[in-house]
């Protein structure tokens, strides 16, 4: 890995660890739905502007139907519970929840392969779902407020979310430029969500503070974040790539700890090791083909 790639890898870390913490600031005056649905049009707004400026065509309106399918997996659904969960749930750990993306993909691939996991991949499986069952279950420090429960659910059913977007995306979507599934999944996702907007205003104008919070998770974490993203893949590969989801959560526990003044429990610390550790097993060992791993092992 080169100095430039190492720079953008540490940069979408950075970034993404953040959006917790701009989801954090802006459902506090805005209400749920309402901060996804901004959240997705921001995004959409800004790839459409490059798509533009780029003269980049698009194949959105030849595979709408399935790219809508995936919108809702991958923003529409998922971007709402990680709302729902900022009322109650601390940024530290909604990233470290959200570091189990892998593993739930790892899930659905096992399922929708038919295919029996290697040992590797078990281990990682399970030393993942612990050490979130390790934070939930234990770490009083971080998880004492009213509705915390329903709060990580929701950001694990997150997580799930885009596992099955995954899937659906390399099973379903394999001839689908990249750029183009990250700008359909946006603007179909504003879609998806526009009809909920009007019933989920909030009751006064919310303050320069929210607007920029969403802005900046729809534009930066979304928008520049895909943009990083799909570069380091195209630079140093897809399994490569893999290691923001290893390094996010140490960037988001810091930015709740630095902005938030967010206390991190000893639990929350040694589960989200143990959600880093089996995530890694998962994604390098879970979602195998199982042609390619026939291939390896023969």
């Amino acid at each position: 890995m080169n100095h430039a790639s190492l720079v953008r890898l540490l940069l979408l870390s950075m970034i993404w660890g953040s959006s917790f913490v701009f989801y954090k600031i802006a459902v506090l005056e805005m209400p749920v739905t309402l901060v996804a649905a901004l959240r997705v049009m921001f995004g959409a707004l800004f790839l459409a502007l490059l798509f533009l400026v780029w003269k980049k065509k698009t194949q959105i309106a030849q595979r709408w139907k399935l790219i809508a399918c995936i919108a809702v997996f991958a923003t529409a659904l998922p971007f709402t519970l990680v709302a729902y969960a900022s009322q109650t749930v601390t940024a530290s750990i909604m990233v470290i929840v959200n570091a189990t993306a892998p593993i739930w993909a790892a899930l659905v691939a096992l399922v929708w392969n038919r295919s029996v996991p290697s040992p590797l991949a078990l281990l990682g499986l399970g030393l993942g779902l612990a050490g979130v069952a390790l934070i939930v279950g234990l770490d009083t420090a971080t998880l004492n407020t009213d509705g915390t429960g329903l709060g990580v659910a929701a950001a694990l059913g997150a997580a799930a979310c885009y596992g099955v977007a995954t899937n659906m995306a390399n099973h379903l979507g394999q001839d689908i430029d990249p750029m183009t599934n990250a700008f359909g999944c946006l603007l179909l996702g504003s879609i998806i969500l526009l009809p909920f907007v009007p019933f989920n205003l909030p009751a006064i104008m919310p303050s320069a503070s929210a607007w920029v919070s969403v802005l900046a998770v729809g534009v930066l974490c979304s928008g520049v974040a895909y943009l990083l993203y799909f570069r380091l893949v195209l630079d140093i590969g897809p399994t490569s790539a893999l290691t923001v989801t290893f390094l996010t959560p140490v960037f988001g526990v810091l930015w709740g700890y630095l902005f938030l003044g967010e206390q991190v429990g000893l639990h929350t610390l040694m589960g989200g090791l143990m959600v880093i550790a089996g995530t890694g097993l998962a994604a390098v060992y879970g979602l195998r083909k199982p042609e390619l791993a026939e291939l390896k092992e023969a």
